[in-house]
Parts: structure tokens; sequence; C-alpha cells
């Protein structure tokens, strides 16, 4: 907790630490399924923690009615597929003015991610009458997803709008502003996990390890002794 306090315009509803890996759970998950996997031995030995969507979903909720009663000409904004999920779960994302964006994230180990964000195009008349920008995603890990979102389209709206990112799930940001991302003058996640010495947690979508089979094989080999026995529990 104590690494949050300069960033003072990131909101929260919980904050988890662990030594471990996170597996977001936006899918069904047999419960039976869930004991096997948890059952499993990593190779390092440390913890599988199952985060369920239901509860971060109903924070983040919360948080939403706040902004959409106290900022004014709101337009939310959806990148990726990753947006898909924590947008399908709110009501007010579902009932808003909003557009959808493509955002794509690779990532290699050993090298930093590479970002590719696409632009944000509502209706021309929109864009004179938008004051607030409302980007929703699943998860904000380095923030450079969020970050490029903004650099990308800036330019395309007036210089008085304001930027506010929320999400599902946060790591403890490592960008300098105080919202944690640069470009944004607030942030909000149901949910900032932070790992030993400061050091990002490992988190995947249980959708992305069932519909990406690289990721989940990639994952597998380097988190658990027995991959194959990992990639086969979740194929169900």
């Amino acid at each position: 907790m104590e690494s949050l306090k300069r960033f003072k315009q990131l909101s929260f509803a919980k904050y988890l630490y662990t030594e471990g890996r996170i597996i977001l759970v936006d899918v069904p998950l047999d419960p039976s399924v869930r004991e096997k996997l948890s059952r499993l031995e990593t190779i390092d030995g440390k913890e599988l923690v199952f985060l369920d969507t239901k509860q971060l979903a109903e924070d983040l909720e919360k948080f939403l009615e706040d902004l959409v009663k106290n900022e004014k000409d709101i337009l939310f904004v959806f990148p990726g597929n990753g947006s898909n999920y924590p947008k399908a779960t709110s009501k007010i994302c579902k009932e808003a003015t909003g557009v959808e964006v493509s955002a794509k994230r690779t990532w290699t180990p050993g090298s930093d991610p590479f970002v590719m964000v696409g632009t944000i195009t509502p209706e021309i008349f929109l864009h004179r009458f938008v004051k607030t920008i409302v980007v929703v995603d699943d998860v904000i890990s380095s923030g450079k997803t969020m970050q490029k979102l903004y650099t990308n389209n800036e330019w395309r709206f007036p210089p008085i709008v304001k930027w506010i990112g929320t999400t599902w799930l946060s790591q403890v940001p490592q960008m300098k502003a105080v919202s944690g991302v640069n470009g944004y003058s607030r942030t909000i996640a149901a949910c900032v996990v932070e790992g030993p010495n400061k050091r990002r947690v490992p988190i995947n979508s249980l959708s992305t390890l069932r519909e990406q089979p690289d990721i989940a094989e990639n994952y597998a080999k380097r988190h658990f002794s027995d991959f194959g026995a990992f990639l086969s529990i979740i194929s169900f």
C-alpha cells in the first residue's frame, strides 16, 4: 500500500498483495476444474490466485455510477477484446454513448510489450461536445495501451477534454503521472494488485488462455511443472 501513496488520482475498491500469479476468471469455470488447477505444482512453488469478475464488476459499477453523476458529456471508449468483458457486465457501459477501438498488445519473455491502438471515431458531431472520455478495460498492466490510446487520439478532441481510465484490475503504476497513466486526470480500478519488491504480478485472463493456444502454452511452460496438465485442464 505504501507504494500507492504518490498516486493521488488513482482510486480503487480493493488492494491485493500476492507472491504468486493471478488468473482472471472472466468466463465460466467449473469448481471442480478450479480445484484441479489449484492442486497443480508451480515451478516456483508460489500460489495460483483466482479472481472472479462478478465482484470486480460490482465494484467498478459503483465507480461508474459516480462518474455518470458527476462528469459531463461522457464518451465511453472500449479498447480491444479485453474491454468486451467489463462492458458486457456493466449496465452503464451498455447504455452509454460509446465506441470500440482496436487495440492489441504483444509480448514475448525478455522484451518490452508492443502496443498497437486504433483511432476513436464517433460521429464527427460528437467530438465538439465531448467533455469527458472514460476508457474501460479489463486489466491495466503497464498502462501502455491506455497511454497510447490517449497519445493517438487526444488531438481529435478539444483541449479541455478530461481522460479517465477505468478497469477491473490494475498493477501498481510505474508511470510518473499522479493518476498512474500519462495523459489521464484520473484512473479507477476495482482492485489494485502488487507483487514482492513492487514487481508486477503475472495476470492472465481465463478467456485469453482458452482462446489463444500460443499464449496458453507459453504461460503453462513458464509457470507449471506439468504444463501439459495445465493445458488439458483449462480446456474444460
